[in-house]
């Protein structure tokens, strides 16, 4: 009998391919990385645009603020209320068209308020103060300063056009 050899034995070792190398990237990673760039910096341009949009806030913010200070400081609350009535209107001016602002007064003031925020928070009861402070000497006597500030506040933060072109739309 013959010895039969092993046909495995004269198989060669398995070779394995060299590893994939991480660099240089295929093109659909440097599209990738190309369009992420693209989008960041649509992002910050984006980011940038809306700070410059809001910077007459923070500055209506600022003297918002100045005011309550200077009230503190002298509790004439008359002063306190035709301030705050005029830093209203510059701040309306500055993002509304005059021809929509400049004239409101009372309750027009006070409804176009509440449109360029969407809200019912300055309606006549609660916001009166904004009305009698322009007519009425002696309507600062018992005025609430510190909720007629919170409401400037929420006011100069909330207002945008978008509520005014939202209830214009659902009017028709």
């Amino acid at each position: 009998m013959q010895q039969t050899k092993d046909p495995l034995a004269e198989l060669r070792d398995l070779h394995e391919p060299p590893a994939i190398d991480a660099w240089p990237l295929a093109p659909g990673w440097w599209l990738l990385i190309l369009l992420l760039a693209l989008a960041c910096v649509a992002g910050l341009v984006r980011l940038y645009q809306y700070w410059r949009a809001n910077r007459y806030r923070r500055e209506a913010l600022q003297e918002l603020s100045g005011l309550l200070t200077r009230w503190q400081a002298s509790k004439d609350d008359l002063a306190y209320l035709t301030q705050l009535q005029a830093l209203l209107k510059r701040t309306a001016i500055t993002r509304f068209p005059r021809e929509e602002v400049a004239a409101k007064t009372g309750e027009a003031w006070l409804a176009f308020m509440n449109r360029s925020t969407g809200s019912r928070d300055y309606s006549v009861g609660k916001a009166e103060a904004f009305i009698e402070s322009a007519y009425k000497p002696d309507a600062g006597t018992d005025i609430n300063v510190t909720q007629i500030h919170r409401l400037a506040e929420s006011w100069i933060r909330r207002h945008h056009p978008r509520h005014l072109a939202a209830r214009a739309g659902g009017r028709r």
